[in-house]
């Protein structure tokens, strides 16, 4: 990931905000139907729905694409089935695929029911429409051919594949990442402050301006500066040696006052970085080895839990399970193991690695990092957070 050409494509958005702004300000305008109008108990489930996409086309209906469409015959011949389809994907204490693909299969059956011969067209753009309307404030706009060809510009480690539900994931953590970077500009702020008025979402999470400023990047192309050249991964994560000597430390019981919220934010944030760039490196590593194994982001295409982060091969093309743990801070920083991540270590000692990156730039990328391969039982030895389990 190349967080200078996400910055330069920022000041592009900037220079050029004026004639951008009057091609997409239908975005906010058609949140902010929605949010006006969307009542999932309305008595007359049609009308409702109808009103709250009226201002929706440029994004559900343009060409040969249909789904707003589709979804309006699907609700007259069907209100109830499609009325608990919207509640079902608005589920947000739900995982999120799950969501996708009900939705998706729900639909489907209505279609084959009443429409054989024609297209759903509610595929996954359709859908993160949906799910940005109800929640813009989570969720980003989304093309597939849009995140394919932003992957590009900025040298995210991971190539968008056709129809895959993984895209989904890689693409709202890349929004992420930009919408960090987004953010520290006032600048940009304030300019997006003026397109803001009465008939506009006010998109205080700056959302819609990230997927924007995504769009804008890839239909504008020629308007950036498309330099800001990195080094390869290889070299900007520089390995240290380091004997890992834990040490307990005492409980200390004082209150304090702090912001977990927007620091668990920066934590994500880079971590996430932290895993991108790891991923790079491995994905150097292994073609210069001329290994033929692709290293695979399982945080994102499984999502969390399996207890690591990449699955990557060493030079014998036997598989590592890595976690990465990263801070920006020096490398006697604390970090936290899961019980997933302990639990995999133990199963898996031989293949398992802990890497520890630390002092972590994230203007050009870079960071030191030492390795820990095997079981983390020796490392835990500070009890944090115990879940509790009432007997009935």
């Amino acid at each position: 990931m190349n967080n200078q050409k996400v910055r330069e494509i920022v000041k592009g958005y900037k220079r050029h905000f004026k004639s951008i702004h009057k091609e997409e300000i239908y975005k906010w305008r058609a949140v902010k139907c929605f949010q006006d109008n969307w009542n999932v108990s309305a008595p007359d489930f049609l009308a409702m729905l109808d009103n709250s996409f009226a201002l929706a086309k440029n994004l559900l209906d343009s060409g040969l694409y249909y789904p707003k469409r589709m979804l309006h015959h699907y609700s007259a011949k069907e209100p109830e089935t499609v009325r608990q389809l919207f509640i079902d994907l608005y589920k947000e204490d739900e995982d999120l695929i799950d969501r996708i693909e009900t939705f998706q299969e729900g639909i489907k059956a209505i279609n084959k029911k009443y429409f054989p011969d024609k297209n759903d067209y509610q595929d996954k753009r359709a859908v993160l429409v949906y799910l940005c309307l109800r929640y813009p404030d989570r969720y980003y706009l989304y093309k597939y051919r849009m995140f394919k060809g932003f992957v590009g510009l900025v040298d995210y480690p991971y190539q968008p594949k056709t129809g895959d539900i993984q895209n989904i994931l890689e693409y709202l953590s890349l929004c992420d990442i930009v919408k960090a970077e987004i953010i520290k500009d006032n600048e940009l702020l304030e300019v997006h402050k003026t397109r803001i008025k009465d008939q506009e979402y006010l998109d205080s999470s700056y959302h819609i301006l990230t997927q924007d400023i995504i769009y804008a990047a890839v239909q504008h192309i020629d308007k950036f500066d498309q330099g800001g050249k990195q080094e390869p991964a290889l070299k900007r994560l520089v390995k240290v040696d380091r004997t890992v000597l834990p040490k307990a430390d005492p409980v200390v019981l004082k209150g304090s006052f702090t912001n977990y919220i927007e620091n668990d934010k920066e934590k994500k944030r880079i971590g996430d970085l932290g895993e991108l760039l790891v991923l790079q490196h491995e994905q150097e590593k292994l073609k210069s080895l001329g290994i033929n194994k692709v290293p695979e982001h399982i945080s994102k295409s499984q999502g969390d839990g399996l207890g690591y982060d990449i699955l990557s091969y060493d030079e014998n093309g036997k598989q590592m399970f890595i976690e990465v743990k990263t801070t920006s801070n020096g490398v006697n920083t604390p970090f936290y193991i899961t019980r997933n991540e302990l639990e995999k270590s133990k199963q898996d000692s031989d293949h398992f690695f802990l890497y520890r990156l630390y002092e972590f730039d994230d203007t050009d990328n870079k960071a030191k990092y030492y390795k820990q391969k095997g079981n983390l039982t020796d490392l835990c030895v500070n009890p944090i957070l115990y879940r509790a389990i009432v007997a009935e």
